[in-house]
């Protein structure tokens, strides 16, 4: 191993980047190296020492399995399948709230109004913007939401379609899950326009008459100005008295006067991620340690990640999912077990991710969306919702499951899909389809699972 006489403090870790068919060795300090390999100890032993307690619970239920267990078991089959929740149930989403999701673009111009040539411009502006955060992201400027026609054309459009996707999975998410009360803090990292406040704010009526400061973080005061404007406008719409907004410029690790029972972020590790040469699950560890630095320990925390449902995206959600594992929270949604997730993300897997249709999203969005040629048909997500101040029960001989996947044709007329569930991966075949982010209950049948020799994911046939 060589040194450099100025770089003694470093060397060559075993990994390698490849990038345009060049092939270099990535430089880190020998630190931050060790760290790593602690890191990735301790998790090895965490799970080695799950999936041993796991398979000692399970023979111990086995030995338990009483004539009353038994009788239970031969009655299975008359027991129909339960839904327990599902994540995007419009039905859900209050109806002042979908009155405003259709006024959004209205109200933005309320707030800051366009020409008739900066209106004939946003299309093609929503465009480029696109492609600066997706194929284009390595040429993207860190600020460039603190550019006035950036700004513009992402609250116009990606900010709207946005609340459209939170508001719809805040409205289906547990109650218990928002159990705030008065005086409570939150803090929303990476806020920009105040995107997830406003969706919380819209999707939870019960949470509107509570007295909560929020914190909104961003690099972008500009960002967070015209958000906070945004906010006080639907407020006003809504009758009622808006949360207290305290704007604070930076990124995370930025100092907070208080801590937080309620910590979110919604797409922003796809940006914090994108340019770092760190292992993802080295940079989870560090993420996870920051995001519970600013929770109150005196009170049972809530975390809440949302990201894109890109593969990329979907893996580092269940990297975090594991590191806070390991600080003692538990997934709350969309995960039905605790156990390691069987959709990580990896490399030829399934990745963790949720669609529903846009038919109900609003017409002027889509509008916007075709003269933009970004037309949407679905949104997707990938997100986990933690809390270390509830324990998941599983229900004995029943097996809790969340359809994760579009539907399978199958011989004999029949659909399968490939659902998340305490067993691991699940493939649901059924006479009738299911919809994605769909939670439901179904007995276990006597003896072992088949399983699909394609996914390696156990058969469950209802």
């Amino acid at each position: 191993m060589k040194k450099n006489n100025n770089q003694s403090d470093e060397f060559e870790p075993a990994w390698y980047e490849k990038k345009q068919g060049i092939t270099r060795r990535k430089k880190i300090k020998s630190a931050e190296y060790e760290e790593i390999k602690q890191f990735k100890k301790e998790g090895k032993d965490y799970f080695q020492k799950k999936s041993k307690q796991d398979k000692e619970s399970a023979k111990e239920r086995k030995k338990n399995n009483s004539l009353e267990t038994k009788k239970a078991r031969s009655r299975m089959e008359e027991i129909t399948v339960e839904e327990v929740d599902s994540l995007f149930d419009i039905a859900n989403l209050p109806s002042d709230a979908r009155n405003i999701l259709q006024e959004v673009g209205n109200i933005i111009s309320e707030v800051s109004p366009l020409n008739s040539k900066q209106r004939l411009l946003l299309p093609k502006q929503i465009q480029a913007l696109s492609h600066s955060l997706t194929d284009e992201r390595d040429k993207r400027w860190t600020g460039y939401m603190n550019k006035t026609e950036t700004l513009s054309a992402y609250v116009r459009y990606f900010f709207w379609w946005n609340l459209v996707r939170l508001t719809r999975l805040f409205s289906n998410l547990p109650s218990s899950f928002f159990s705030l009360t008065d005086g409570d803090i939150c803090l929303d990292i990476g806020s920009g326009p105040l995107t997830l406040p406003i969706a919380l704010f819209l999707a939870r009526p019960e949470l509107r008459t509570k007295d909560l400061t929020f914190y909104c973080m961003d690099i972008s005061s500009q960002a967070l100005l015209f958000g906070e404007n945004i906010f006080l406008s639907i407020a006003s719409k809504l009758k009622c008295q808006s949360w207290k907004i305290v704007r604070v410029k930076g990124s995370m690790g930025t100092a907070v006067k208080e801590k937080a029972v309620l910590v979110t972020c919604a797409n922003m590790f796809n940006e914090a991620t994108q340019d770092s040469s760190m292992p993802p699950d080295y940079l989870a560890k560090k993420y996870c340690e920051q995001l519970l630095s600013y929770t109150d320990e005196k009170k049972d925390g809530k975390v809440l990640v949302v990201e894109t449902g890109a593969p990329k995206a979907a893996r580092f959600v269940s990297l975090l999912r594991d590191s806070f594992l390991r600080r003692g929270y538990q997934p709350l949604s969309p995960c039905t077990h605790c156990s390691a997730c069987p959709m990580d993300g990896k490399k030829g897997g399934k990745w963790c991710n949720y669609v529903f249709s846009t038919d109900d999203a609003p017409k002027e969005l889509k509008k916007l969306s075709a003269e933009a040629k970004l037309t949407k048909e679905r949104a997707v997500l990938s997100f986990v919702a933690l809390t270390n101040g509830m324990k998941k029960e599983e229900k004995e001989g029943f097996v809790t499951f969340r359809i994760a996947s579009d539907g399978i044709h199958l011989p004999g007329n029949r659909t399968g899909h490939y659902a998340c569930s305490p067993l691991g991966l699940l493939l649901v075949v059924s006479n009738a389809p299911f919809s994605s982010g769909e939670c439901l209950c179904a007995p276990l049948p006597k003896g072992p699972l088949p399983v699909d020799e394609k996914s390696g994911a156990f058969i469950l046939k209802l």
